[in-house]
């Protein structure tokens, strides 16, 4: 019998770390738009927020595509099952 359950973990664990990291990256990015309007922001920090809102826009990308990963493996998980049933 072929483990499956590896893979499926694998799966999981990929959707899960994709979520994570561009969630982290939204939060660092929405951080540096915010900083750009105050005086807390470094001497050399540039106030220009378009940088920060392209990687948001293109994390919110990674970011579903993550989530689609891990329901794809929920649903490769609910197959198994049934089939195991």
């Amino acid at each position: 019998m072929i483990n499956t359950s590896a893979g499926i973990s694998t799966v999981f664990q990929q959707g899960v770390s994709g979520l994570h990291n561009s969630s982290r990256s939204i939060t660092e990015s929405a951080n540096e738009i915010v900083l750009s309007g105050t005086l807390e922001r470094a001497p050399t920090a540039s106030t220009d927020i378009v940088e920060p809102l392209i990687r948001i826009q293109q994390e919110q990308h990674i970011f579903n595509a993550s989530a689609k990963v891990f329901d794809i493996g929920d649903q490769a998980l609910g197959a198994l099952i049934d089939t195991s049933a």
